[in-house]
């Protein structure tokens, strides 16, 4: 009898409306989650986003000089034009030295662009008529580093080239987009423009779903500013999930003739036949011969010289999407074998829809596309034997470069900053500086596979390379 009521009570508990439910749960997590420690640090961050500074040295190498050319060019710049960055002055060990913040590193890649007798390119925008870069990092599983990935490749191509990048957040997570967030990015609230508002889909209205040719206008109108210059977000957020739905029932009620795989891809060709480029870097200065500051801030604004995709790691039609917009795939991979599975799966899946669309849509993906290993453990020679194996025996398909594991990743999260903008103390200075170098290596070889030998090699690839490589 006692069993038997235990049993009674244990039912009942799973059957009475009146006790807390899952809602109940959710909702005190979410309240608490709010609360959070890690939430103070966040906003923090926020307030002071992209803080760090650059010495003349570290100038030089962003700029591709040497440090006794850099300190020329920059002493004559600074004495021919008051508009020319000054940076912020201080005291070292080898006396009075100057530090440059990352905007004004890109204005100073502006000025020296626009003299008419230079021995460098310093600012690499696209041209009028130029193709449009699109850079999707994809991959089906999660936990292979694809954000942090995403985030590294979109800042080392605006510092080292100048490049202006739009980031387009396709992850419901927006974990992207916390890397470029400051306190006036709109994050996380339910009516703002996502992806999903990017292509079209009218998710207010849940019974018509269409995708809707938003105008050009309505377009560029979506993209958030950031405190990365030339760098603009169209953040990640929950109704990307609603926007799989909205697709999936589309397709169903068009027997499937809908094109429901191009609507990114459509958006972005349109907003760029209105955006596209039009200042030349030649073109930044006044009848007089000075430095013309108000053109250069509106051509920084202008366009963008490539769109950075981070996907979700699963895949749904908003991914399909992502695809299909690509000229460019990188696939973020840990190289376990269990992980390798995962990539096979991630492979004969999009192999499936891809062949689908080949038919419909005359050119899917017509750059280089590559396999990038992440969170290597170069002491288990296990995961360097996978890379190694694969490349060996399908050349093209794996990256030679790799993200080994670091301490100074999860460092650098405490304070929801990637790598580039992490500002380490001093005990963690060696590990940082060591990533860095690893990060460097890495996108200086994902940079010469979008753009071939469009954009100078740093020669960080290839020094990874020739220190791993036999």
């Amino acid at each position: 009898m006692q069993a038997d009521k235990q049993t009674t009570d244990y039912t009942d508990r799973y059957n009475d409306a009146s006790k807390p439910q899952m809602i109940d749960f959710i909702r005190r997590l979410a309240h608490g989650m709010r609360d959070i420690a890690g939430q103070v640090r966040q906003d923090d961050t926020m307030k002071k986003r992209v803080e760090k500074t650059f010495s003349t040295r570290e100038v030089g190498e962003l700029l591709g000089l040497g440090n006794a050319y850099t300190i020329r060019v920059l002493n004559q710049a600074t004495s021919d034009d008051d508009s020319f960055p000054v940076g912020r002055k201080t005291v070292g060990q080898s006396g009075h030295t100057a530090h440059y913040s990352i905007s004004e590193i890109m204005m100073m890649r502006a000025y020296l662009q626009s003299r008419t007798h230079r021995k460098h390119e310093y600012l690499h925008w696209r041209k009028p008529g130029d193709p449009l870069p699109v850079v999707s990092f994809s991959a089906q599983k999660g936990g292979t580093g694809k954000s942090l990935s995403a985030a590294h490749f979109a800042q080392y191509v605006a510092m080292n080239y100048g490049l202006r990048v739009g980031i387009l957040d396709c992850d419901p997570q927006a974990t992207v987009s916390l890397y470029f967030a400051d306190k006036q990015t709109k994050l996380f609230e339910r009516n703002r423009n996502t992806v999903a508002s990017f292509m079209g889909l009218d998710l207010d209205q849940f019974n018509a779903h269409q995708i809707v040719e938003k105008s050009a206008e309505d377009l560029n109108g979506m993209w958030q500013t950031t405190q990365w210059p030339g760098t603009r977000l169209i953040p990640g957020g929950a109704n990307i999930q609603d926007a799989d739905l909205a697709l999936l029932m589309l397709s169903q009620k068009s027997g499937g003739t809908a094109p429901v795989h191009a609507a990114l891809k459509d958006a972005i060709a349109r907003w760029d036949a209105a955006y596209g480029p039009k200042t030349l870097g030649s073109e930044l200065r006044k009848p007089d011969g000075s430095f013309d500051v108000e053109k250069y801030q509106e051509a920084l604004h202008e366009t963008v010289d490539v769109i950075v995709i981070d996907q979700q790691p699963s895949f749904t039609l908003v991914q399909l999407n992502g695809l299909v917009a690509a000229t460019n795939l990188i696939v973020p991979q840990t190289m376990k074998g269990f992980d390798l599975k995962t990539l096979s799966t991630y492979a004969d899946n999009v192999q499936v829809y891809l062949s689908e669309m080949a038919i419909k849509d005359r050119v899917i993906g017509g750059g280089n596309h590559i396999v990038l290993p992440t969170i290597i453990q170069e002491a288990n020679e296990k995961d360097v034997d996978q890379i190694v194996d694969i490349h060996r025996r399908h050349p093209g398909l794996v990256s030679q470069v790799w993200y080994s594991r670091s301490d100074a990743v999860a460092n650098a999260a405490e304070e929801y900053k990637s790598i580039y903008e992490y500002d380490p103390p001093r005990s963690r200075r060696p590990s940082a500086k060591a990533f860095i170098q690893n990060a460097n290596a890495v996108n200086d070889a994902l940079a010469k596979l979008v753009w071939g030998g469009a954009l100078p090699s740093r020669g960080h690839a290839e020094k990874f390379i020739a220190e791993r490589w036999v």
